[in-house]
């Protein structure tokens, strides 16, 4: 008998040890990291102060960690623009995978005391919510960089995977505290991309230069601003493009392994100096040196649309909304390389989509606009490009487009006023002069159009890009001047 319930009792134990180790091993391979190309979105780390100059460092130690995490092979980052719709929200960890289409999901927390800072980072598994990783960092203030490549060293290890050309982008002389904090806020009002944002932060790089003359990444900073200023025709190109050059070239002579000043220069070779073979070679470069560099997918899906190669244009611009899924910006991008390509349908859609994450984006407005005046849809055009108007007041380029509209509608009246307006903006503003060439055009006053044309080629107006695909020109591409304005940019054939 008791050699019975020893066999039973021996039995059952097996038999339960057994059911240990496979439910163990179940839940090991449960918690295992993900297979593959492996994804990850760095959440804005709290600031557990109510301090801005705090807020500021802990918004500047989540974008460093994004950069040096962006030199991982094999490790798709989501990028800022995208992350940051997070910050300071309760956030549901599943729901914020999904949405920023990503496995992984880093976090914490910044408490800076004096010239002491202590960050909390966990590493979590987007689909339950599991703590892969975390880790407590106690340094001094001014080794915020030794943080955000410890973090990304430490992630790195834990996802087995390794640095990209054996560099992080934080990897050259670490600025002081003091410039560092000069270009935190530059990026906060470069990120707003307004045109008094874009000049505030000029201001604040500039500040950070002056401390530190050697900070790369501050030049770069005005390199981005400059661009900006320059496609939305706030200022003369003359103005803002030679600006961005000069800027983008110091900071890759300070130093070569940045990403972002090869996209300003290619921005320059493509809207400025129009050598469209240069400015393809530099976009390149900056994807080849940060994969996750979304402007640099965005700005090249500009130039391929230009060049008419919207399928190339489709899939970069596809790679970009990847790395940046909530960006009204890059979503109407994708719009405006649809209209271009003719797709007025789907440009409509798509544009819709970008207002659904952003109403006052101007940019959003103003191609929804000229999708619907493409298919003759003058009422909803002129309603879009009065919201243009209204999240941007006085803008040339959405009067101008106004203008056009009035015009080609039969309106003559109302267009001769936008007409005028904008003579008397010039006094006061930079006008460019595609954008008074556009309204008589639609005014079908051809000479006075070309006039105004050969003023845009004596500006280098970025807008001349867009000869060959803008349908609005419609009625002047038959003249041989036009043929002739085309050849001198140099636009492919």
């Amino acid at each position: 008998m008791k050699k019975t319930i020893t066999v039973v009792l021996f039995f059952c134990l097996a038999l339960g040890a057994y059911f240990f180790v496979l439910r163990y091993k179940n839940y090991k391979k449960e918690r295992a990291l993900p297979g593959g190309d492996k994804s990850i979105a760095v959440i804005p780390f709290s600031s557990l102060s109510s301090d801005t100059a705090q807020a500021y460092f802990s918004d500047g130690l989540t974008e460093g960690i994004i950069n040096s995490l962006s030199h991982l092979k094999g490790l798709k980052v989501s990028a800022r623009h995208s992350v940051f719709k997070f910050r300071n929200t309760n956030m549901d960890i599943k729901k914020a995978g999904k949405e920023l289409g990503v496995q992984l999901l880093l976090e914490g927390s910044v408490q800076k005391q004096g010239d002491r800072v202590r960050v909390n980072a966990q590493l979590i598994n987007a689909e339950d919510g599991f703590n892969f990783w975390s880790e407590q960092y106690d340094e001094n203030a001014n080794d915020a960089f030794i943080i955000q490549d410890k973090i990304s060293s430490a992630i790195a290890e834990k996802l087995q995977v390794t640095i990209l050309n054996g560099v992080h982008e934080t990897s050259r002389q670490p600025p002081g505290i003091e410039a560092y904090e000069q270009y935190l806020k530059g990026r906060s009002y470069w990120n707003k991309r307004t045109p008094p944002d874009l000049k505030k932060a000029i201001s604040y790089f500039e500040q950070a230069i002056a401390i530190d003359s050697k900070y790369a990444l501050a030049f770069s900073g005005i390199a981005d601003c400059y661009t900006a200023l320059g496609y939305g025709s706030f200022i003369a190109p003359s103005d803002a493009f030679p600006k961005a050059l000069q800027a983008a070239s110091k900071a890759l002579r300070l130093d070569s392994t940045l990403a972002a000043p090869h996209a300003s220069i290619g921005y320059y070779k493509f809207y400025y100096d129009w050598d469209w073979a240069a400015a393809e070679q530099e976009f390149r470069t900056a994807i080849a040196l940060n994969p996750n560099y979304e402007l640099a997918y965005d700005w090249y899906g500009y130039y391929l649309t230009a060049m008419k190669r919207y399928d190339e244009a489709t899939a970069i611009f596809k790679k970009a909304a990847e790395l940046d899924p909530l960006s009204a910006p890059i979503t109407t991008d994708m719009g405006f390389s649809l209209y271009y390509g003719g797709s007025y349908d789907s440009a409509i859609r798509q544009l819709n989509t970008s207002l659904k994450i952003d109403q006052k984006l101007s940019l959003s407005h103003l191609w929804l606009g000229r999708s619907f005046e493409a298919q003759k849809k003058y009422p909803e055009a002129i309603a879009e490009y009065k919201n243009a108007l209204s999240a941007n007041a006085n803008w040339p380029v959405a009067l101008a487009a106004i203008g056009h509209v009035y015009g080609e509608a039969g309106d003559r009246l109302q267009a001769q006023k936008i007409l005028d307006s904008m003579i008397v903006l010039s006094s006061k503003q930079f006008v460019t002069a595609y954008g008074v060439a556009l309204v008589y055009a639609g005014l079908n006053e051809h000479d006075h159009a070309f006039e105004w044309l050969d003023k845009a080629y004596s500006e280098r107006s970025n807008w001349l890009v867009w000869l060959k695909t803008d349908p609005r020109w419609g009625s002047l591409k038959q003249d041989k001047r036009f043929v002739e304005l085309i050849n001198k940019v140099g636009l492919p054939q």
